[in-house]
C-alpha cells in the first residue's frame, strides 16, 4: 500500500518501530531526570551559579544542552535499534519511533503535571523533544545501514560482460 509516494511498512517493521520508539522513551527519560541536576552541579562546581540570574539566555543555554544531551541521544538509541532490525524503507520507518517516543514523553510529563503552556514552554516542551528524537532516530538509524567502504567500492566499479 502506498501514501503520499512512500510504501506503507509491514506488520514486523512497524513492530521494530514501536520497540525503538519505547527505547527512545525510556533513553529520554533516564537522561532528563539526571540532566538538570548534573548541570546545576556543574555550575555549582565552576562556581558560576549567578548565570541562572539572566533567565532567558540560561533557559536557552539549558534548552539547547537538554536538547543535545537528552533527545538526541534518545532518539538516536530508538533509531539504532530500528535501523538494526530493518534495512528497508528507512525514510518511512524512522519517523515511527521518534513520534512513538515523544507521544510517551508528553503523556507521562502531562501526568506529572510539568506542562507548560506558554510560547517558551512549548518550544521547550514540545518542539525541542519532538525535532531531537525525530533527528536523532534518523541518525541512528542510517548509523546502523551506513554502507561500508566495500560497498562503496563495488557500487562505484563498472563491469561489462559479453555473452558467449
Amino acid at each position: 500500500m502506498r501514501l503520499l509516494g512512500f510504501n506503507l511498512p509491514e506488520k514486523s517493521v512497524l513492530i521494530h518501530a514501536v520497540i525503538g520508539g519505547v527505547i527512545c522513551f525510556i533513553v529520554v527519560f533516564l537522561i532528563s531526570s539526571m540532566a538538570s541536576p548534573i548541570l546545576l552541579q556543574i555550575l555549582v562546581f565552576l562556581g558560576i551559579t549567578g548565570v541562572m540570574t539572566y533567565q532567558d539566555q540560561f533557559l536557552l543555554a539549558a534548552g539547547l544542552i537538554l536538547f543535545g544531551t537528552v533527545y538526541l541521544v534518545g532518539g538516536f538509541c530508538g533509531g539504532l535499534y530500528t535501523g538494526y532490525q530493518v534495512q528497508e524503507n528507512l525514510k518511512v520507518t524512522l519517523i515511527i519511533p521518534g513520534l512513538i517516543g515523544f507521544i510517551i514523553y508528553i503523556v507521562i510529563t502531562y501526568f506529572f503535571g510539568q506542562i507548560d503552556l506558554s510560547i517558551i514552554g512549548m518550544i521547550y516542551g514540545f518542539f525541542l523533544p519532538l525535532l531531537g528524537n525525530l533527528v536523532g532516530a534518523y541518525l541512528g538509524g542510517y548509523a546502523m545501514n551506513w554502507p561500508s567502504e566495500e560497498e562503496k567500492e563495488e557500487a562505484g566499479k563498472l563491469t561489462l560482460e559479453l555473452p558467449k
